[in-house]
């Protein structure tokens, strides 16, 4: 039930909630972060949002494992929390620290890639094993992967909309696992 509420309810909500206010294609997370305002926000929805990625899916590939190899899964959500973790600390402010900027810029892109791929590959294994319930899961990555190439050949940045369309689509996703590896 645990995984309903916050893959569903909270989540989503809290994503939203962080954006709200900004010009969806013009800014992102990271000039959310900035603003002393809301520091302690975008801190609190990065433990919050990364802490319930993280261990769904350490629950989900020890599920997974009982049915295919997830060694390579495994060691992609070990480099993402790090990552992640990287970009969450590093501020982000180019005019005073640009190196540091371009450390948050480069591990918040990496920890993005390194997470759509472990959902990737995960996504790939249920479909070669189990296709009618491994292809909406990889539609759904689809569907995500070209609006955001869209959004960012469009506006020229990452933006708030990628970032939201990625959390949702995360989010849809991990509750899917969870029913597939009789987790929840």
């Amino acid at each position: 039930m645990h995984t309903v509420i916050f893959s569903y309810i909270f989540v989503p909500l809290s994503t939203l909630y962080l954006a709200r206010g900004t010009d969806f294609f013009a800014t992102n997370f990271s000039s959310i972060s900035i603003s002393r305002s809301r520091q302690a926000e975008f801190l609190l929805w990065c433990l919050l949002t990364g802490g319930y990625f993280f261990v769904s899916l350490k629950r989900i590939l020890q599920g997974a494992g009982r049915s295919f190899p997830v060694r390579m899964e495994a060691g992609i959500l070990s480099a993402c929390a790090w990552t992640a973790g990287l970009f969450v600390l590093l501020p982000y402010l180019p005019s005073r620290f640009p190196l540091l900027s371009a450390l948050h810029v480069l591990s918040a892109l990496t920890a993005s890639l390194a997470f759509f791929f472990c959902l990737l590959t995960l996504s790939v294994k249920v479909y070669l094993q189990r296709p009618g319930q491994g292809r909406p899961l990889l539609i759904l990555l689809i569907l995500t992967a070209s609006f955001c190439c869209a959004a960012l050949i469009a506006t020229g940045i990452i933006n708030t909309a990628m970032e939201i369309c990625l959390v949702i689509a995360a989010c849809v996703l991990i509750r899917r696992f969870f029913i597939l590896f009789a987790c929840a």
